[in-house]
């Protein structure tokens, strides 16, 4: 699946998901307003019963219908009684009773003031009364409080709550009517609808840019994940071919060495020759050039030496071959063959054997390898001072420490030492060449025992490598 259909994908979802978030939440808003709207008209019902039975049903029944009862003092205490049921609600607008009468429903006390316009003087006809509002006193219908509206009349739009004052035939003797206008009593309502719309609203947008967040991150991690496909790619392609090149390049190094290593040993062994054989008979010029053609010979065949090992280490050909040795006599050897060359720098070199167990399973051969390449780099960087050549045998692996009183390495040059054709000559201003390779052979041979060599060096106060070999 591309990135563009993935995206699409994603799209529709969040759309479906934020019509849903829109759906139900408009769908539990409505519902909520519902349920707070019945609760209301249950409370306004009940308000309306508990007031019409505070109303004593004989003084309603004393009342006539007509303007005879004004003066009365039943209907002073029933419109008294009246105030103060509308004034206990303050959303409550008119308050009144009524019967039927004739025929009629007409109006027995009002709540208004007698000088208002909206008041209903005893005996007036209430010409807007639904059929309904005559069931009870008929006796068709139970006399249970009811809520009526929205009602239109002559004097607006309302919601009236209704309950019946029952005489002591528990018969209805009159119809008390509580309204409250249509505005009044919704407007909790709307404010609820209104609220949970804006609400819903705000969700859906908080979803909205939410998803569009997750959108954008996920269509940009889609991008980043297939650049980084393309690029592990383009690197394995790049790997394979500098493997493939490293390999033409070793296989060539070591076809060359191989080829080199015939005709370098064939001139090295005539120098030696002529070296030992026809010395007499040369002159001092010819002895002079004799012994440079001898030096320069014996470190070509040392190059073409090592880079055969350098060469067959890298391809994992070196072949360690593991037999019971003396690591005390490999020293010992070691330092004997280098002492002279050290005399003639006038250095000492010094031995120091910790431990009684010296035997140990190694490559005889490679072990010495290692000893003659450390101890000769240190010859070959020490000026003045003396050499040590020791070995710890106390525990479980053998450590050998070649330490010199040498001009040291820099800090920030330490990590490369062991890195083929490392030049450590560029670091410390010393005069000798050298391919750096010693180091490196070192490194695979250790390593191709299970062991591991480092160096401790301060610049200008000497060096040490040490070998931690296993003892098999």
């Amino acid at each position: 699946m591309s990135i563009k259909q993935a995206t699409a994908i994603r799209i529709t979802v969040a759309a479906l998901l934020i019509a849903a978030v829109a759906v139900s939440g408009y769908i539990v808003t409505m519902k909520i307003a519902d349920y707070q709207r019945d609760q209301y008209f249950e409370v306004r019902k009940f308000q309306a019963a508990a007031a019409a039975a505070s109303l004593d049903a004989s003084d309603v029944e004393a009342l006539k219908g007509d303007s005879s009862d004004t003066p009365t003092p039943v209907f002073q205490k029933l419109r008294s009684q009246l105030i103060r049921i509308k004034n206990s609600d303050e959303r409550i607008r008119f308050t009144y009773l009524m019967r039927p009468q004739n025929g009629k429903m007409i109006f027995l006390v009002d709540a208004e003031a007698t000088g208002s316009r909206d008041y209903s003087p005893p005996g007036q006809v209430y010409y807007e009364a639904k059929p309904v509002e005559f069931y009870p006193f008929e006796g068709k219908a139970s006399a249970d409080p009811w809520m009526l509206g929205p009602i239109r009349d002559r004097w607006g739009t309302w919601i009236s709550a209704n309950a019946y004052v029952v005489g002591s035939k528990g018969k209805p003797v009159a119809l008390l009517g509580t309204d409250v206008s249509v505005e009044r009593a919704l407007a909790s309502f709307n404010q609820i609808r209104n609220i949970g719309v804006l609400y819903v609203i705000l969700a859906c947008i908080l979803l909205g840019l939410v998803m569009l967040q997750w959108i954008s991150w996920r269509y940009n991690k889609d991008r980043r994940e297939a650049l980084r496909r393309e690029m592990v790619d383009s690197t394995m392609r790049l790997n394979s071919e500098l493997i493939e090149t490293d390999r033409l390049k070793t296989e060539f190094i070591e076809a060359a060495s191989h080829e080199l290593r015939g005709p370098v040993t064939a001139v090295n062994t005539a120098i030696q020759v002529m070296d030992n054989n026809l010395a007499g008979e040369l002159s001092a010029q010819g002895r002079e050039l004799v012994s440079i053609a001898r030096t320069g010979s014996r470190r070509l065949v040392d190059l073409v030496n090592n880079l055969l090992d350098l060469t067959r280490i890298e391809a994992g050909g070196i072949a360690i071959e593991r037999e019971e040795v003396n690591v005390g006599e490999i020293v010992n050897d070691t330092v004997k063959i280098f002492t002279p060359l050290a005399g003639e720098k006038g250095l000492r070199i010094d031995v120091d054997i910790k431990g009684a167990d010296l035997e140990a399973r190694l490559d005889a051969e490679a072990l010495k390898r290692v000893l003659e390449n450390l101890v000769s780099n240190a010859i070959k960087y020490t000026d003045e001072g003396s050499i040590s050549v020791g070995v710890d045998a106390t525990g479980e692996a053998l450590e050998f420490t070649v330490r010199d009183t040498g001009r040291g390495i820099p800090a920030r040059f330490q990590e490369d030492v062991f890195k083929k054709f490392s030049r450590l000559h560029l670091s410390t201003d010393s005069d000798e060449r050298g391919a750096g390779l010693g180091l490196a052979i070192s490194k695979g041979l250790v390593e191709s025992h299970g062991g591991r060599i480092w160096v401790e060096s301060l610049q200008g106060r000497g060096s040490a490598f040490h070998v931690e070999l296993p003892r098999d």
